[in-house]
C-alpha cells in the first residue's frame, strides 16, 4: 500500500492565463482566498442612501487576507462576494495572490 502523495498547487503568474482560471472559478462558485499587498479595513459600513455617502468611519481592524466567492472579472478589477454578503471590488495592483485549494494565481510585480 502506498503513501498518498501531497500535490503542490499549481501556480499561475500571468494574467493572461488567470482569466480562464478566473472564470472558471466563477462557473463553479468556488471559495477563494485573497491576499493583498496592503492591510485594509474590509467590513459591512452603513450608507446613507440619500447621499450616498457611509454614516461613520469603517470599523473594524486591517486584514490582509480573506475568503469570498469571485462574482465577476475585469482586467482592471476582480469583484468578491464574502460570506457575510458583502461586495467588494479590488484593483489588480492590490492583490497580492488569489487562490482555492488547488491552484494560486500571483501576479509577477509590474515595474
Amino acid at each position: 500500500m502506498k503513501a498518498p502523495k501531497h500535490r503542490r498547487p499549481r501556480k499561475v503568474t500571468a494574467w493572461k492565463q488567470a482569466r480562464a482560471l478566473f472564470e472558471s472559478w466563477r462557473k463553479t462558485n468556488a471559495q477563494v482566498k485573497v491576499e493583498l499587498r496592503r492591510p485594509r479595513v474590509i467590513d459591512i459600513v452603513p450608507i446613507d442612501f440619500l447621499r450616498g455617502e457611509p454614516v461613520g468611519p469603517a470599523a473594524g481592524s486591517p486584514t490582509r487576507s480573506f475568503h469570498g466567492r469571485l462574482i465577476y472579472h475585469t482586467p482592471d478589477d476582480i469583484t468578491i462576494r464574502r460570506p457575510s454578503g458583502a461586495i467588494l471590488i479590488i484593483d489588480n495592483y492590490e492583490i497580492q495572490s488569489i487562490s482555492d485549494a488547488r491552484t494560486c494565481f500571483a501576479p509577477t510585480p509590474r515595474g
